[in-house]
């Protein structure tokens, strides 16, 4: 262990396009301007929740655990999110200093609801069904967590749509500035949420990158304030980036059209013998428990006709042993749908089985993700502080690399990570 300390913040969304811009504002210039850095390339399905995940873990969802962002629960529009940190199946590097004797503050840090850390202000979901959002984030903070949470609740946004970065920048900035904690976590979404909106490209892109600035501006005040500035490695990271869609492909309603699922008048779900969790530009197929050899048989034949059939823009259909070997992607389901980009693998069951951009019913996100993290533009990574060697470019590296550099750079070990530290950004002393 060492006296490093850490500020790792989560850009969700910012693609290596978005660079230029965000160098001309204040806040981004500081993270990036001289910075060490790296080109990542993500894992499949590029879903918030996993790629967060191998981010603290250095694991793939085979072994994190965390292979969607949200559980599967046929039949329900809004699962619930994969927000609580026992769904980690292995440890992260967070455990690993925390075990060293660092305090660690997670603020709007995806799987991180009731972990053991000192503050814990968890990006939550589906609150409508766990007691509102008081009762739930009394459920799953930490004392101090709900202490701020109570503090700044006020600024959390609520229309039109529930946008939770004013009041993340407010509390991770009281966090560094009166608990000064050696390592922080912070997750700002207001990119991802505007790519997901209006698409992946347009003006739109901007003025996000503007907002998530005055967030920057915000946090980077209350670095300064706890006089820890120049002692702390800041390290700007995001998970993946978006691609037009062009077309859902609504996989539960060819079952229920081919009899392998039933539902009522009002498609609400009655039966199911496989059903498709979709993963956004992806999808997981689940078999129902128990089900007869003959029946499993038919339905791989029409797995294999969808993959034949060039209007439903299925590419590949997976087993879930051919995922795990390919993808390093395992789960209780029995096959990975990979769809041509931009393309929704859709899980609907009031819809069409096919649905084009330019159809009169087309409805949902402008921009999505879920695909094969070679499409599309890319994650960035930037890191400043007295761990890493200014201006250095390591170049191309896995996502899985992050958490071993994260622990090297804080002196601890993380064995069951699969990546391996991006030692080339960090000084002699740390490699």
């Amino acid at each position: 262990m060492n006296n490093q300390r850490l500020l790792l913040i989560s850009v969700d969304a910012m693609e290596d396009v978005d660079v230029a811009y965000a160098r001309t504002l204040p806040s981004f210039a500081r993270l990036i301007d001289g910075a060490a850095r790296a080109q990542i390339r993500s894992i499949f399905p590029t879903l918030t929740y996993p790629i967060h995940s191998a981010q603290v873990t250095g694991c793939p969802p085979a072994q994190s655990g965390v292979f969607n962002n949200v559980l599967m629960q046929p039949g329900i529009d809004h699962p619930d999110w994969f927000w609580d940190y026992s769904c980690l199946k292995v440890p992260t590097f967070l455990d690993a200093a925390h075990a060293e004797g660092r305090s660690i503050a997670v603020v709007q840090w995806p799987v991180t609801a009731r972990a053991p850390f000192e503050v814990v202000v968890p990006e939550i979901g589906n609150v409508e069904a766990t007691g509102g959002l008081v009762e739930t984030m009394r459920a799953v903070t930490s004392p101090r967590g709900f202490e701020l949470f109570e503090r700044h609740r006020d600024l959390i946004i609520t229309e039109p749509k529930t946008n939770h970065g004013p009041f993340a920048a407010a509390v991770g900035a009281d966090v560094l500035r009166e608990d000064q904690p050696d390592v922080m976590l912070i997750h700002l979404v207001e990119l991802d949420s505007a790519r997901h909106l209006h698409g992946p490209n347009g003006p739109h892109v901007n003025e996000a990158l503007d907002i998530i600035d005055e967030r920057l501006g915000v946090l980077l005040k209350g670095l300064d304030d706890s006089g820890n500035a120049d002692e702390t490695n800041i390290i700007m990271v995001s998970d993946h980036g978006q691609l037009e869609t062009v077309q859902h492909t609504n996989l539960n309603i060819l079952f229920r059209d081919r009899g392998f699922l039933e539902t009522d008048a009002e498609n609400n779900l009655l039966s199911w013998d496989v059903y498709l969790h979709s993963s956004g530009l992806s999808g997981q197929i689940f078999l129902r428990e128990g089900i007869g050899e003959q029946r499993r048989r038919e339905i791989e034949e029409l797995l294999e006709d969808i993959v034949a059939e060039p209007r439903y823009r299925i590419r590949e259909i997976l087993t879930a042993t051919e995922a795990r070997e390919v993808y390093g992607l395992d789960g209780p389901f029995t096959w990975v749908v990979e769809s041509e980009p931009g393309v929704i693998v859709g899980g609907a069951l009031d819809r069409r089985v096919v649905v084009r951009r330019e159809d009169p019913d087309f409805r949902g996100y402008l921009g999505n993700h879920g695909h094969h993290p070679t499409q599309g533009d890319q994650p960035v990574f930037f890191a400043t502080g007295p761990a890493f060697i200014p201006d250095c470019d390591a170049g191309r590296r896995e996502i899985l690399d992050e958490a071993p550099t994260f622990a090297k750079v804080l002196g601890v070990s993380l064995p069951t990570a699969r990546g391996r530290s991006i030692d080339e950004l960090l000084i002699p002393g740390l490699r």
